[in-house]
């Protein structure tokens, strides 16, 4: 989600603000001194639910019973030779280490270590590579970095400094260079030069040195750790809450720099706009062979939100268009992702309203800055905003800004741009759009019903990272895949096409061929789940008819699937042991194949690292996924990777990139790794 924290906080730092905290500062640091040495376990569970109000919180604050792992005993040898017990002395209110969803809680858990290593340019066999396999290099973007080298601990994962991993494919001599390297970003270089925490995170990630440290910081870490994208001879590290950084992309090295002097604007493209960030959602239209995306700024004196857009040439990844328009959304900015098609670029837009209090805390270090952030749980609706992609092309000039108006526009009152309201609803991410025979815009969503970001604010109170509490999804309830069907011209849902469920195993991170961007598609490839819950969604949605809650029964990915958007019965599911987490696929078409025909659009491969929590290891795998039933044969290809990777976030496989493998291992030191 993109947050522009500095103005979020000044928000709150009027004179009158100042004053205020003047008063109450004494009295907040008593209390939160209080909560964080005061947790005795004969509390009340009144007194706990006064000073935590989210069950999770609650959960994690009461510690009456001990919790019975399946693995209580193994001991295990993680790949950096020291011996790690598989077990913990957390003691907490829940009883059974598998989630609802059937997730190894503890194995996922580990799988928020740190990485171990940087490896240079290696060369690393792949015997069982398909013959048809493109050349090509698959790069993936992450967080990766847990803790500093004082003990101070990331709280929440979106906090992690950055890594990119990058996999180069030799399809005719079965082979792959493989490196990995942290983004030197100006926080990662300052953490390993003071071996602190040198900055704040975005979410409840704390400086070294305790709330004194912590208290009216509001500069935060740019982590790059988000997504990675090629253009030209550059790799370019995507976080939304800064700039781009500009890559080697053998190396991995910052281009112009280590530090501040990675950063680029894409040559002032950013000063122009306005804006210090730069969205790590991109979406491609092949098409027209160019990139789009979008920044979004908070300004503290309207209370408003301006969502900038830009488009982008896909082999310079500059600018390649007169304009870049704007609309202004009232309150703070909750966006991470939005969607494409032929004529219109799409955002879901939910009411969002600053919490003093969580912003109050979060200025005065205890808490982290997304908890300052509410999301309207009582709306009936969300806003489906739809931008004309031709206002690109639309030139706004000193002489024409009266007649032609493409920047701050209202989208509430701007004629141009089309808004449908569906039901409430809060979404991540999307997996592709379209516009139909008839000119509707078709988008499939990843959709909850239940949100709520007010748990991160305690969080750092109890300073314990979000994946060592009971269970870190009882604040949000279960994903579903939904398909929504808009009418453009009427500016609302199509009556005939009502939302359609296509996935209830708690689907992420969809994903489709490339080339299938705003094009008609019929298959999508998410994560999901261990286990089906739907049976557990039913039980509980009949229980009762008002206010039934599906919070709690979700977990995290367990499984992969191939998810048919016509037939959603016939959707094919790959699951795996309950102690391994696949990440994002990656889908890579098949050398001579044409996915954008409609017999050939699944003739592809699936790429995913899956880590196995129980013994911190990281496997690489290729599924085949051409024809009924070959995502249930199983992967064509596992190998143990060379180093363990956590679980990570977003990556992309780019064709035709490749390097001399020789050289690039001789210059990097790398070595021949014989499988």
């Amino acid at each position: 989600m993109t947050l522009s924290t500095n103005s979020t906080v000044t928000t709150l730092i009027s004179p009158f603000i100042i004053i205020v905290l003047l008063l109450i500062t004494h009295a907040t640091c008593s209390q939160a001194f209080h909560q964080l040495h005061s947790r005795s376990r004969t509390s009340s569970q009144s007194s706990l639910r006064r000073r935590f109000k989210s069950p999770l919180l609650l959960a994690a604050a009461n510690s009456s019973s001990k919790v019975e792992f399946e693995h209580a005993s193994d001991t295990v040898t993680d790949n950096t030779g020291t011996s790690d017990t598989y077990a913990t002395t957390t003691t907490t209110n829940y009883h059974s280490n598998l989630t609802p969803s059937g997730a190894d809680l503890r194995a996922w858990a580990r799988g928020y270590s740190t990485c171990p290593q940087e490896l240079p340019p290696t060369i690393f066999h792949l015997p069982l590579l398909p013959p048809d396999f493109p050349t090509g290099t698959y790069y993936r973007n992450g967080h990766a970095k847990f803790e500093s080298e004082d003990g101070t601990q990331v709280l929440h994962p979106f906090d992690g400094d950055g890594m990119i991993v990058a996999m180069t494919f030799d399809p005719t001599h079965k082979r792959m260079l493989f490196r990995n390297k942290f983004v030197q970003t100006q926080g990662y270089m300052e953490d390993q030069r003071t071996g602190t925490m040198s900055a704040r995170g975005l979410f409840g990630t704390m400086r070294s040195g305790g709330i004194l440290a912590n208290a009216f910081r509001t500069q935060h870490k740019n982590v790059a750790n988000t997504n990675v994208v090629h253009c030209g001879d550059t790799l370019y590290a995507l976080w939304e809450g800064g700039l781009p950084y500009a890559l080697d992309p053998l190396t991995l090295e910052n281009k112009h720099g280590p530090g501040i002097h990675g950063e680029t604007t894409l040559d002032g493209l950013m000063d122009r706009a306005g804006t210090d960030n730069f969205a790590a959602h991109l979406r491609y239209d092949p098409k027209n062979k160019v990139y789009v995306n979008f920044a979004v700024k908070f300004d503290p004196n309207d209370g408003c939100s301006t969502i900038t857009l830009f488009e982008l040439d896909q082999e310079t990844f500059r600018s390649c268009k007169p304009s870049c328009p704007s609309f202004v959304s009232q309150g703070p900015g909750l966006i991470h992702d939005f969607i494409l098609t032929d004529n219109y670029c799409i955002f879901n837009i939910n009411q969002c309203k600053l919490n003093g209090k969580n912003g109050l805390k979060a200025l005065l270090g205890l808490s982290g800055f997304a908890g300052a952030i509410d999301i309207e749980a009582d709306a009936k609706e969300t806003s489906i905003v739809l931008v004309p992609r031709y206002l690109f092309d639309e030139q706004e000039t000193e002489e024409t800004a009266g007649a032609v108006r493409v920047t701050g526009m209202d989208y509430l009152t701007d004629d141009r741009i089309i808004v449908c309201k569906v039901p409430n609803h809060f979404n991540f991410h999307f997996g592709n759009a379209y516009e139909d025979e008839q000119g509707h815009v078709v988008f499939d969503t990843v959709q909850t019903t239940e949100i709520s970001l007010d748990g991160m604010s305690d969080m750092t109170t109890l300073g314990v990272p979000v994946w060592d509490l009971p269970n870190p999804f009882a604040l949000v309830a279960p994903n579903t895949l939904v398909r929504y069907t808009l009418d453009v011209e009427k500016r609302c849902m199509a009556e005939e096409f009502p939302p359609r469920t296509l996935s209830t195993r708690i689907p992420e991170f969809p994903s489709l061929p490339r080339d299938m961007s705003t094009r008609k598609h019929r298959y999508l490839y998410p994560v999901a789940s261990h286990v089906d819950i739907s049976d557990r969604l039913d039980d509980r949605q009949t229980a009762s008819s008002n206010n039934v809650s599906n919070k709690g029964l979700g977990g995290p990915a367990g499984a992969i699937q191939k998810v048919d958007t016509v037939n959603p019965e016939l959707t094919e599911t790959f699951a795996f042991e309950p102690f391994e987490f696949p990440g994002e696929v990656v889908f890579v078409p098949k050398v001579g194949r044409d996915v954008t025909q409609l017999e050939q659009e699944d003739a592809g491969y699936l790429l995913l690292h899956l880590v196995n929590g129980k013994d911190k290891t990281t496997d690489f795998l290729i599924f085949d996924v051409e024809g009924k039933g070959s995502l249930e044969k199983g992967p064509i290809l596992r190998e143990r990777l060379p180093t363990f990777l956590p679980h990570m976030l977003h990556g992309n496989f780019f064709e035709g990139v490749t390097f001399d493998f020789e050289a690039a291992s001789s210059a990097g030191t790398g070595v021949s790794l014989l499988v």
